[in-house]
């Protein structure tokens, strides 16, 4: 009880009293949900249970029905046969069998045999008498096998034409004192037309089984479920039960066929009782949120008075949390006492607030500066030693002119590139910059490689981040071509695609593997200095200027090049003009 009252200590007034609301509400509701839905939906149950026994024992009635004329008519047959003294007697019961055939077109067949001489004595196909077709013997032997039922076999069609039928057979007594059988061939397509006329909703179906379980027939197309089907009959055996076939709801009813060993299993659809539930717990659920809306809403009012003062403190708060900016405002409410108090320390923290956050920002702001610029930094000695051995190396060789053109083109570098402390500078002095760069590396190399540039005009005044173009190509000569056998080729490229300046400086090197690409990003996101002035300084500084709304991407594919693409967000500059 301490731990429940402390619970409800530290909760508001109007907490507490929306809380006892919801909860009276709700448990009224649940209670009345749970045992209004088990009547109904055992209603339900009871009335589709009801149903299917009822639909089943109509179907299984006309099947038997179906099957007992037959049964009538062997009766009728076996009397006959029993009156049959002359071979005279045996050609008119042929002829009375013929005369049968006429009368019912379901009856496709009579002939009765003698087992221990194999003959056929009578048929309703005259040409038939005294031989035994093939395939007859297995049913002739099943009936002498079972004489005191009438055995029936699974569907088969003898010919082509897909017409199934069924055989009925039965031992019998012949006048001379010795064992036959009586056949009769019937049509299969009675039972599939009392199956069409049966409405089993989407999925229904009728399957008949034997005694082992296997389909004699299956009005379902689908194998796999109708393989299904008989997994259910197996754990069924005989009754009612709901099951799941297909995805579909079914109630399945499960009889056996009088005078014979089949059983008939009726799977009914049942999706529809499914779907009253549903529509059952849809219309209960919104009568029970408008009286739980209704309840909250008296609730709230009955609490507002006392917890006026509190929310609004609250939305003050919650003003100051949501805000992407911080902003000093005094709270100034009329309240209670307690909640006065409240107000005061507020406003005081406020003050607090705002003071160490002037104080974060401006170190934050100087902290960006000072990294930046020694990223920066990085660049220039290492390009510098770089360009000073190039041309000490062509000194060496006598190459006094072609050292004096390297010179100029360095004074000119250090002109576009490094006189200025801007941390930007318009497209048209970068690539200015990389185009010195390139002269006085390709005297260097003896010419050995050559470059275009692919710049669009629109992109020429556009400002983007110093020195960020000749490290990359810097790479590209001494990692990419620089020990190339085939003649190397660099391109510098720049246009703008949705709103971002992309810069692009591909090679036809050797390439990198794609582990090694791996590596390299996997060294951007390494928050560890270090000695490096490649893509990872490039990457820190791009990073650190745009606050992350930048890309670094590397492409690369082994013996065709490599290509290093750099997007920078064009509204970030033309945000900062704005200020």
């Amino acid at each position: 009880m301490d731990r429940i009252s402390r619970y409800f200590r530290a909760r508001s007034i109007g907490f507490i009293i929306i809380s006892v609301c919801v909860v009276i509400v709700l448990s009224f509701a649940f209670l009345f949900v749970f045992t209004t839905f088990n009547s109904f939906r055992g209603g339900m149950d009871e009335a589709v249970r009801t149903q299917t026994r009822e639909l089943s024992t109509q179907i299984v009635y006309n099947y038997e029905s179906y099957i007992e004329g037959i049964i009538n008519t062997s009766i009728t047959i076996q009397t006959d046969i029993s009156k049959v003294q002359t071979a005279e007697d045996w050609a008119r019961l042929s002829a009375f069998f013929a005369d049968i055939l006429h009368l019912n077109n379901d009856i496709l067949r009579i002939a009765v045999y003698d087992y221990d001489t194999m003959l056929c004595l009578a048929s309703s196909y005259i040409d038939q008498v005294g031989s035994l077709p093939g395939g007859y013997m297995r049913w002739l032997s099943q009936a002498v096998e079972n004489p005191t039922v009438y055995v029936f076999s699974s569907p088969y069609s003898p010919q082509s034409d897909g017409a199934y039928r069924v055989s009925v057979s039965r031992s019998i007594r012949l006048p001379d004192g010795g064992t036959g059988a009586l056949i009769i061939e019937i049509s299969f397509q009675r039972f599939i037309e009392l199956v069409m006329k049966s409405n089993l909703g989407e999925g229904g179906h009728i399957t008949i089984v034997d005694q082992s379980y296997n389909i004699v027939y299956t009005s379902l197309q689908n194998e796999a479920l109708a393989a299904e089907g008989i997994d259910v009959i197996r754990q069924l055996v005989l009754g009612t039960k709901n099951v799941v076939i297909g995805g579909h709801n079914m109630s399945l009813n499960v009889d056996t066929l009088s005078n014979t060993r089949w059983r008939i299993c009726v799977f009914i659809n049942i999706d529809i009782l499914t779907e009253i539930e549903q529509n059952f717990l849809r219309s209960t659920a919104i009568s029970l949120s408008v009286i739980l809306v209704l309840g909250i809403l008296i609730f709230t009012w009955v609490g507002r008075v006392i917890t006026t003062p509190m929310k609004q403190l609250g939305q003050a708060m919650h003003k100051v949390e949501k805000s992407d900016y911080f902003r000093m405002e005094e709270v100034n409410i009329p309240a209670f006492k307690e909640v006065s108090t409240l107000i005061g320390l507020f406003n005081g923290m406020m003050h607090k607030i705002s003071e160490l956050m002037g104080r974060v920002v401006d170190e934050q702001n100087a902290q960006r500066k000072s990294e930046l610029k020694a990223l920066q930094n990085q660049i220039n000695p290492h390009f510098l030693y770089n360009t000073l051995e190039s041309i000490m190396w062509v000194i060496e060789n006598d190459k006094n002119e072609e050292a004096g053109n390297m010179v100029a083109a360095l004074a000119r570098l250090f002109r576009t590139g490094l006189s200025h402390n801007d941390e930007v500078v318009p497209l048209r002095n970068e690539i200015e910059h990389v185009r010195n760069y390139l002269l006085i590396q390709n005297f260097r190399y003896s010419d050995s490689f050559d470059y275009e540039f692919d710049i669009d005009d629109n992109a020429l005044d556009i400002v983007t981040m110093k020195l960020i173009l000749q490290p990359i190509v810097e790479n590209c000569i001494y990692h990419g071509i620089k020990n190339n056998i085939d003649r190397g080729h660099i391109k510098i490229g720049a246009h703008i695609e949705d709103g971002y300046l992309v810069l692009s400086v591909a090679d036809n090197g050797y390439g990198i593997r794609q582990e090694t690409i791996d590596a390299l990003y996997a060294s951007f996101a390494d928050g560890s200095s270090g000695s490096g002035v490649g893509l990872k300084n490039i990457y820190q500084r791009i990073m650190i200027y745009y606050h992350g709304d930048a890309e670094m991407i590397i492409e690369s594919e082994l013996d065709s090049g490599t290509k290093i693409t750099i997007k920078e967000p064009i509204i970030y500059h033309e945000n900062k003009e704005a200020k």
